[in-house]
């Protein structure tokens, strides 16, 4: 007999084991960045409802867990599916469908998650290719491609390191640059100032890894913000790009090659001068901006994989 239940500290005891075979796999099957929190984390997130869960049980015993969290923007609660960690994927989020507490679940299928897109079709989500692309700085090609990119005149703009000053030109330039990409369907925070505010603060935070202030950069024009991008230390020795983005009459001109290469330059000095043991700097983006990813490979990024993003909207 298939039952599903809600995470909580009843069965606790109950899911650890499953928990823990996740949290052993996360590296290698689920793609993950770091090892996920231990267990007695795990649990003190969900008793916080900093994490929620549900556990797949047949004839009482567990044989798969979601886990999931909430992102509320104004006026639409999303939410995260962090992981679905069992080979019954529908059951799971059928069930958290049917409890209808969103307007948007977003579920990035990371490692063999891959697998069960087609299980996901008939319960109404859709996909968005994405990609993961990679400098590894131990890669020398990496360096060579990265040196003979030529770089675009600066003309009156210059580049600056990050200052809050500029934070509401930021916000204003995220919802313009990303409210009408494939990003806004598994997260609407996208589609207004309000929830671009929301996504910058997260980031400034640490909740997408350590914010490394003066590791990112602005590109500027006199005191109008044209361009940005932001770094954060994912790991101790990997760097993510969460965000990059120019004002629409700055793009095709290089300038977000310029940002990128200034951002993988200064990381490539700290290395040499400081001895910080980074091994790669990556960044997510869609399998279909083609002339992002060209921007990437032209600066030594490669491919490393490939998964698709599902997403369901409830008023669809």
């Amino acid at each position: 007999m298939q039952a599903i239940e809600q995470i909580k500290p009843e069965n606790y005891r109950k899911i650890k084991p499953l928990y823990e075979n996740f949290r052993d796999r996360a590296l290698t099957d689920y793609k993950y960045q770091s090892v996920p929190i231990d267990f007695e984390s795990f649990t003190l997130a969900v008793d916080s409802k900093n994490l929620e869960g549900l556990v797949l049980l047949e004839d009482g015993e567990p044989e798969g867990i979601l886990i999931y969290s909430r992102l509320k923007s104004p006026g639409s609660t999303v939410i995260e599916v962090n992981a679905v960690h069992s080979d019954k994927k529908a059951p799971l989020l059928q069930a958290l469908i049917n409890r209808g507490e969103f307007d948007r679940i977003s579920y990035p299928m990371l490692g063999i998650q891959e697998n069960s897109v087609k299980a996901l079709s008939p319960l109404g989500f859709k996909f968005v290719g994405q990609s993961i692309v990679k400098f590894d700085f131990q890669d020398p090609v990496s360096y060579r491609v990265l040196k003979n990119s030529p770089d675009a005149p600066f003309g009156e703009s210059r580049l600056s390191v990050w200052d809050e000053k500029y934070r509401e030109q930021t916000v204003e330039l995220i919802n313009l640059a990303f409210k009408n990409t494939k990003n806004a369907n598994f997260d609407p925070r996208f589609l207004t100032k309000k929830g671009s505010e929301d996504v910058l603060e997260m980031i400034l935070t640490n909740r997408y890894g350590s914010f490394l202030p003066f590791q990112g950069r602005l590109l500027l024009r006199d005191e109008t913000l044209e361009g940005f991008c932001l770094a954060v230390m994912a790991t101790e020795d990997k760097i993510n790009i969460p965000l990059i983005a120019l004002r629409k009459d700055e793009r095709n001109k290089g300038m977000g090659k310029l940002l990128l290469k200034s951002v993988i330059g200064g990381f490539a000095k700290l290395i040499g001068e400081k001895n910080f043991h980074f091994k790669e700097i990556n960044a997510t983006v869609d399998t279909d901006n083609y002339p992002a990813i060209n921007m990437y490979r032209r600066l030594g990024f490669r491919e490393e994989y490939f998964y698709p993003h599902a997403y369901l909207n409830k008023a669809t």
